[in-house]
């Protein structure tokens, strides 16, 4: 897809990244199984995640909470938005040293 084209690309980082990991691992779908595809998308957006994260202050998180946020998103019109979002939004509620544990 054209990004200059995507209506959903989120504007800000980290999101944008996520999503653009997303995406480009989207358009290998053909020719795969779906549990084939699920698993690299959620690596990419993982091994994204690992990369941008730590600049912007958030920890990284797990491959089940990414994995989570995926689920979560299934079925949403803007998927990949919606999955990177929430991403994200749970990183933030992550406290630094307590992989994991969500803020009341």
């Amino acid at each position: 897809m054209d990004v200059d084209k995507d209506l959903f690309r989120p504007l800000q980082e980290p999101a944008r990244t996520l999503y653009d990991a997303f995406q480009a691992e989207a358009e290998k779908r053909k020719g795969r199984s779906i549990e084939e595809w699920t698993r690299a998308e959620i690596c990419a957006v993982h091994q994204a995640a690992e990369r941008v994260f730590p600049a912007h202050g958030l920890q990284v998180p797990t491959v089940a909470q990414i994995e989570s946020a995926q689920t979560y998103a299934m079925g949403s019109i803007d998927y990949g938005l919606t999955w990177v979002a929430r991403v994200v939004n749970e990183a933030g509620r992550v406290r630094p040293g307590e992989r994991g544990t969500r803020e009341g």
